[in-house]
């Protein structure tokens, strides 16, 4: 009975908790928790009324855009674009202007965008591409929340005065009032726009951590309308609710377990073939380029194919690689060029695959073969250490005896993956 409990669990959870976050905001509508009252009952004005239903609605279209982003479903930028605009009508409100502004100037346009670009990249499967935060993305996206945390704040004080004067002091809380924080709750505000503006962005460009800057941007919140900026219930409550979706969402994307692995130069994979066919691995090969012979043209093309293979593999569960687009990278060192400005465009082309191949799946294991043309800068752990978890070099003939010790050893751990055996089963 409870083995069968468990499974029925195991299928049903995710639908169980969104209907159980559906009522709790639905209720959440109805009924204000800030003013302590049923919205048809409350001594409030019909302003307050629409506001407080604008952001309970919000916060339903939003949970519900954020589950459809997950599922790589259309419908979820209509429902994220009507939750912005709900949102921004709470925003001004509240004297949080800048939000409102945010979201009709960025967040709306943004989803427009990327709804139009999200329907010209979808591969055959109905699928998108997804990157992996790496060295070069991190900071890219660190600078920008610092950049944006530091404009709004020197913007807010200017815009809430504008919507101040725009709509009557008295009608806008202005946020710090509560335990006079004004300062704290200005830089508190500026960090929540910010982070939501990076969250966002990384999350319709395809990177999976977007997640955690979600559940960031929460904890922040909680700050802020838990009393540094103004007490809000309702809001706390949403991101609460949302805060558990982006945590439940970041587990399931990170624990999507999958076996990737490579061969510098070319492995004659005949010895291997029958344990690759068993356990269903996807072979992506790409021929072997030989930059000598070769204009810039050429190569740029060989090293677009060569990263086309690499992105396939983000939608096969396991993968062998046979002639690994590293290689190809590294071997640009080897260039001999006198013109300095065909250095710096070989330089340039080099550190535009390596960043894009920096963003793709890291690879398990990096096979090293005696004849590899890569062989020594390997050696060198800068070289691969943001591409593979390890690098093995093989010096003998027995190399498929080892290749099936690693591959086994992957195959046995990931069928003993507790999470995935009880919270990921479809």
């Amino acid at each position: 009975m409870n083995k069968t409990i468990l499974l029925w669990f195991q299928k049903y959870y995710q639908k169980l908790f969104l209907v159980l976050f559906m009522l709790i905001l639905i209720i959440n509508t109805l009924y204000s928790f800030d003013y302590k009252s049923w919205i048809w009952t409350g001594e409030i004005s019909t302003w307050q009324k629409i506001i407080g239903i604008s952001i309970s609605l919000s916060a339903i279209l939003g949970v519900l855009s954020v589950v459809f982003f997950a599922m790589h479903k259309n419908i979820a930028y209509i429902l994220g674009i009507s939750n912005a605009i709900l949102y921004a009508l709470f925003a001004f409100s509240f004297g949080l202007a800048i939000d409102g502004f945010i979201n009709f100037v960025i967040y709306i346009p943004i989803m427009f965008l990327t709804w139009y670009k999200t329907t010209r990249i979808k591969n055959s499967n109905n699928l998108f591409e997804s990157f992996r935060s790496n060295i070069y993305s991190t900071s890219f996206f660190g600078f920008l929340t610092v950049l944006l945390t530091i404009s709004f704040y020197y913007a807010n004080p200017l815009v809430n005065k504008f919507v101040l004067n725009l709509l009557g002091k008295d009608g806008i809380e202005v946020y710090g009032n509560n335990f006079k924080y004004f300062t704290a709750g200005n830089i508190l505000i500026s960090l929540i726009s910010a982070l939501s503006i990076v969250a966002l962005t990384m999350m319709v460009m395809g990177f999976r951590d977007s997640w955690i800057i979600w559940i960031i941007k929460n904890f922040v919140s909680f700050a802020f309308f838990g009393g540094i900026g103004f007490v809000n219930i309702t809001t706390l409550l949403i991101n609460v609710i949302y805060m558990l979706i982006s945590l439940h969402l970041f587990l399931i994307t990170t624990n999507k377990r999958k076996i990737s692995i490579a061969f510098s130069h070319q492995f004659a994979l005949l010895e291997l073939k029958e344990f690759f066919n068993k356990h269903n691995f996807e072979i992506y090969e790409a021929d072997f380029y030989d930059l000598e012979d070769s204009n810039q043209n050429e190569y740029k093309k060989h090293l677009k194919e060569s990263l086309k293979l690499v992105k396939a593999s983000q939608f096969t569960k396991y993968n062998v690689f046979n002639n690994y687009l590293l290689d190809d990278i590294l071997a640009l060192d080897e260039i001999k060029i006198k013109s300095f400005y065909e250095k710096l465009t070989w330089k340039y082309l080099k550190l535009r695959y390596k960043i894009s191949l920096a963003m793709q799946n890291k690879l398990d294991y990096i096979f090293i073969l005696p004849n590899s043309e890569s062989y020594y800068a390997y050696k060198n752990k800068t070289n691969w250490r943001k591409f593979a978890k390890e690098v093995i070099y093989f010096e003998d003939s027995l190399i498929s005896n080892v290749v099936i010790e690693k591959l086994d050893a992957l195959l046995t751990k990931q069928e003993q993956s507790n999470f995935k055996k009880y919270f990921t089963k479809r």
